[in-house]
């Protein structure tokens, strides 16, 4: 053996497809020997022996070429055009897995264009790439960690708008100002470190498809354990499949077949995409309600109130934390929260002298119990001005309110009616009554009787006819009772 010749082996850029194992081990190799009848070919003989090339694909043997530079530029042209189509410019290498090992013999065998057609049909290339995983089953691959990182950004822009992520990428821990809001922490729920693989160049996604890949989620073959109550039926339809799919998952389930409980099926489960998590702070500044204070006054009349004190609202501030995921907020707290103001509290004088002429603003119900069978507004054509009230517990009409009687006695369809001065600017009319019993200038307290219900005048059946007036104005009753 001649130890003085070394032939370094060739190695190139693809990955050929076999059943054994591809990592052919990086070395070189020493002058092939020739041998002729057992001896070794002599020096003279040397002239006459042509080389050739043999090609190892990893372990296996593909066969024998005269020339390297036809797999050699296949291979190169390869590369540029998947590099150009898929823009990539970290190919993998092909050096591990294919090997030229050159020989000199006397008569070569060599099968160029059959060898270079099996490598042709049988060779990928690959890339490296990052790979990222979602629920622990890779769903994209990036090109670099530039790309995984752009990845990232786009996720986060599904929750934050671009001037948002970009102030909270610039901004600093400072102190924040009355009603200056801030991000604190933007993370990407369910995301875990890229990792590093080999894969086919078409299997590559931008940053942007990787985005809505991960934040949509997807579905994903899972183990179901089977329920007492399970059927075919119901497994599909819990898991929004079709019974041919559950089956294609499942080879040895027929589709009559019964479940066993506690036996485990293949289906398919949609796993959550990512979830984009933000974490905001608001300095506030907010105002603190006054207290009013209520004190009795024996010199105002009742229903009369007067200020003796003005109120003044404090202030404090304080920072608002919320918690959003995806867009939406999940919780809130306050945080440094300090009274910068202290509130002053109104006191109020409430009237308790009581004159009997003169109402209390609150209205009592007129009668007795009954309904309201006719309530104010249009009615046969004309404005019915009041309410009717009819079948109360009994006829007895109650005055609503302190006051003084302004008339009393018969009024055309109003058939006997008496009206109420509460000198407060309301008066009230009570019409259609049987009898009355009081007379014009009497003085009558609240829930005093002013009558009997009836049915005089221009009626349809014994009820009251209520009616209300403010500073002259009709107004509605069920605004005051």
């Amino acid at each position: 053996m001649n130890n003085d010749k070394q032939v370094n082996q060739k190695r190139f850029i693809c990955t050929y497809t076999s059943k054994i194992v591809k990592t052919f081990v990086v070395g070189t190799l020493l002058s092939a020997i020739v041998l002729v009848n057992g001896a070794e070919a002599s020096s003279e003989k040397e002239e006459e022996l042509t080389e050739m090339n043999h090609v190892y694909a990893g372990e296996e043997y593909v066969g024998a070429v005269s020339d390297q530079s036809s797999i050699q530029e296949w291979v190169k042209e390869q590369e540029k055009d998947i590099k150009k189509k898929f823009d990539v410019s970290n190919l993998s290498s092909l050096e591990n897995d294919i090997t030229m090992i050159p020989e000199k013999v006397f008569n070569p065998n060599t099968r160029d264009e059959e060898v270079l057609s099996m490598i042709q049909e049988k060779a990928s290339f690959q890339t490296e790439a990052k790979a990222v995983e979602l629920n622990g089953k890779r769903v994209a691959y990036l090109s670099s960690d530039e790309e995984v990182e752009e990845m990232l950004r786009q996720i986060k822009l599904s929750a934050v708008s671009e001037e948002e992520l970009e102030t909270f990428e610039k901004q600093s821990t400072s102190n924040l100002k009355i009603d200056e809001t801030r991000i604190t922490e933007i993370t990407v729920e369910g995301y875990e470190d890229a990792e590093y693989a080999l894969i086919d160049p078409a299997n590559l996604t931008t940053p942007e498809e990787a985005a809505k890949l991960l934040l949509k989620g997807q579905k994903q073959e899972v183990s179901y354990r089977i329920a007492e109550e399970d059927t075919i039926e119901s497994i599909t339809e819990e898991h929004n499949m079709k019974i041919e799919e559950l089956l294609k998952l499942n080879p040895d389930l027929l589709e009559d077949d019964e479940l066993t409980p506690k036996e485990e099926l293949k289906v398919k489960k949609h796993i959550a995409g990512f979830s984009v998590n933000v974490e905001k702070e608001q300095r506030v500044k907010e105002a603190i309600q006054f207290d009013e204070e209520i004190v009795e006054d024996d010199e105002l009349l009742k229903g009369d109130t007067k200020v003796k004190k003005k109120g003044k609202n404090g202030e404090r501030v304080y920072t608002l934390q919320t918690s959003e995921k995806n867009g939406e907020q999940v919780s809130e707290s306050k945080a440094d929260e300090k009274v910068t103001k202290d509130p002053r509290d109104q006191i109020v004088e409430v009237g308790t002298k009581e004159i009997p002429s003169r109402g209390t603003g609150s209205f009592v119900w007129p009668t007795n119990g009954g309904y309201i069978s006719s309530e104010q507004g249009p009615r046969w054509g004309k404005n019915h001005k009041g309410i009717d009230i009819a079948r109360p517990d009994n006829y007895t009409i109650n005055n609503v309110d302190n006051g003084t009687v302004v008339s009393a006695g018969l009024d055309g369809d109003y058939g006997n009616k008496v009206v109420v001065d509460h000198d407060n600017g309301l008066r009230t009319v009570y019409a259609h009554l049987s009898k009355i019993h009081v007379s014009p200038g009497q003085v009558v307290s609240q829930g005093d009787s002013l009558g009997i219900m009836g049915e005089t005048g221009f009626a349809t059946g014994i009820h009251l006819h209520f009616e209300v007036y403010s500073n002259g104005a009709l107004v509605n009753p069920m605004d005051y009772l």
